[in-house]
C-alpha cells in the first residue's frame, strides 16, 4: 500500500514537471539608460508581415493579440493617440517553432534487465515579441518575450495571459530608476 502511494505522489509530481515546462515564460530587455516613465501615449507601428509570418495567415490571432495589448496598455494608463505622434510605437511579431518533448521512463537496470518506456510527443511553441519604440529617435528601447505552447483549445486566454504579463513587466521596466 505504501508503494502505490509513493508512485502516486511520484507520478503526480511528474506530471506537474510536465505542466512546469510548458507554461508560458517571458523575457525582457531595455535600454536602462533610456527614461522608460516618460511615455504616456502609445500607437501601433506599421508593419508589413510577409508571406511566411503566422499572423499574415491568421487574421484572428493578430486582431486577438492588437485588441488584447491596447486593451491591457489603456488599462495600465497609457492612452491610445491618433490624432498626434504619440510617445511610442508598439509593434508584435510571432514565430512558431515544432518542439519535442522526450520522456524516459524506465526502471531496472539499465540496457538488459528492467523496462524502458520512452515517450515523445510533439508540440508547437509560440513566441509572442513586442517591441516598444521611441517615436521621437525611432530606436527601439524595450522588448519582451512571451513563450508557451500553442493549441487552438482556448487560445484566445493564452495570448490574453501572455499579453498581460508582456505589459506588466514592462509597465514593472517604466518605473525603475535609471
Amino acid at each position: 500500500m505504501r508503494k502505490i502511494r509513493v508512485f502516486g505522489v511520484l507520478s503526480l509530481m511528474l506530471c506537474l514537471s510536465a505542466i512546469a515546462l510548458r507554461a508560458q515564460s517571458v523575457q525582457t530587455d531595455f535600454d536602462k539608460s533610456f527614461d522608460l516613465s516618460k511615455f504616456k501615449t502609445f500607437n501601433f507601428a506599421i508593419q508589413k508581415r510577409s508571406a511566411n509570418d503566422p499572423l499574415a495567415q491568421d487574421s484572428l490571432n493578430d486582431e486577438r493579440i492588437r485588441k488584447t495589448l491596447e486593451s491591457k496598455l489603456a488599462a495600465s494608463g497609457f492612452r491610445a493617440e491618433n490624432a498626434v505622434p504619440p510617445d511610442f510605437a508598439v509593434a508584435y511579431y510571432v514565430t512558431t517553432k515544432s518542439r519535442f518533448d522526450l520522456r524516459d521512463y524506465g526502471y531496472g537496470a539499465p540496457r538488459w534487465f528492467g523496462r524502458r518506456d520512452i515517450r515523445v510527443d510533439q508540440y508547437t511553441e509560440g513566441t509572442l515579441t513586442v517591441d516598444i519604440i521611441d517615436t521621437a529617435t525611432k530606436q527601439m528601447v524595450w522588448r519582451g518575450r512571451a513563450s508557451g505552447t500553442i493549441e487552438l483549445k482556448n487560445i484566445d486566454k493564452k495570448i490574453n495571459k501572455a499579453v498581460e504579463k508582456l505589459v506588466s513587466q514592462f509597465v514593472k521596466d517604466s518605473r525603475k530608476k535609471i
